[in-house]
């Protein structure tokens, strides 16, 4: 699972939904939750990048982690920062798809506003990954989850998409109105 894990945060990074040490992910192995370290760039990960859950190096979101498996079923979660989900989790309460996929695979996306690294805020986002199997957090991306970390990251894939068309969409309406 971690050379899955290596290649998935690569994909991350090739995406453009993570850069320098932003994001993480985390799976289940066994009874063990594994997590990246807190610092680590994605598009590095090694055997050594990976630790479980409750160690003092685990990533700062392991509440949020923690939250989604005690809540779930899942097996695997990916937390990105993608540019377009960002910037329209800062304009809109909601996240509606227009494009035909988004529409489709995900449907309307509450936008998580609690304070980040709250209890209140890890339950909140645990909440819409139960509900959807993604969240997005108001200016610091998505969290999404899946049985494994190829189907997280195409969640994520699928939010950034819809966000960007729907961003694109926003400025060309504007645009057509001068």
């Amino acid at each position: 699972m971690i050379q899955n894990a290596i290649e998935v945060g690569k994909m991350l990074f090739r995406s453009r939904l993570v850069d320098g040490a932003s994001g993480n992910l985390s799976f289940r192995e066994g009874d063990k939750i594994l997590i990246t370290k807190s610092g680590t760039n994605l598009d590095h990960l090694d055997e050594n990048s990976f630790v479980e859950i409750s160690h003092p190096q685990a990533s700062r979101d392991k509440l949020v982690h923690f939250k989604i498996y005690e809540k779930t079923n899942y097996n695997a979660v990916v937390h990105c920062h993608g540019v377009f989900n960002v910037v329209l989790s800062l304009m809109r309460d909601k996240i509606i798809p227009v494009d035909l996929e988004g529409g489709m695979f995900l449907g309307e996306l509450n936008v998580v506003s609690e304070e980040f690294g709250s209890e209140k805020y890890a339950e909140s986002v645990a909440k819409e990954v139960k509900a959807r199997g993604v969240a997005i957090a108001k200016a610091h991306g998505i969290y999404s989850a899946g049985k494994d970390l190829i189907e997280a990251f195409n969640k994520a894939c699928y939010v950034e998409h819809s966000c960007e068309v729907l961003y694109y969409l926003c400025l060309l309406n504007f645009f057509n109105k001068l």
